[in-house]
């Protein structure tokens, strides 16, 4: 739980996916990244795909099932569909201070 607390903390935009930055391994991961990409947002990855037991303790720290998770300043925002849904309603570029 601590890497969980410490990557999130150290970087405004952090998300843990299927894949890897510019190569995401499914579709709801590949969605999050192109929306930070169209917002011109700077984020890192976690690959859970490397090592089982990351998906596992992430979801008992966030209490969130499924992938990608997203964290804004050490926040947990939520999956896809929460967070295609604050962009289509502009909460996510507040968030993000765009406008």
């Amino acid at each position: 739980m601590e890497t969980f607390k410490k990557e999130t903390a150290e970087n405004r935009v952090f998300l843990y996916a299927k894949g890897e930055k510019g190569a995401p391994a499914c579709g709801f991961s590949n969605q999050v990244m192109q929306l930070f990409g169209v917002l011109g947002v700077d984020f890192q990855v976690r690959n859970i795909l490397l090592d089982p037991m990351i998906r596992q303790e992430l979801s008992v720290w966030t209490q969130w099932p499924t992938i990608p998770q997203v964290f804004i300043e050490g926040e947990f925002v939520g999956g896809c569909d929460i967070v295609t849904e604050m962009y289509e309603n502009g909460e996510l570029q507040k968030k993000l201070g765009l406008s």
